[in-house]
């Protein structure tokens, strides 16, 4: 999920930056690379956070961590 994530932010970043020349150039706008960018940022970020989740459960599962 993070490399998916990866890959759709650098198309994102990239399709963006030539929606931005394109603009510059006298093309419409078209800045529909900012959406890969979300997407990818957002998976990244739930890739981390299932990975400190997975820590945390292993160490519960350990008895390192108090119930709270």
């Amino acid at each position: 999920m993070k490399t998916t994530g990866i890959i759709l932010l650098v198309i994102g970043a990239l399709s963006t930056l030539g929606g931005i020349l394109g603009t510059i150039s006298g093309r419409e706008p078209n800045l529909a690379g900012l959406t890969f960018v979300v997407l990818g940022g957002f998976l990244i970020y739930r890739a981390n956070q299932k990975k400190e989740e997975a820590e945390k459960k292993k160490q519960w599962e350990e008895g390192k961590i108090e119930k709270e």
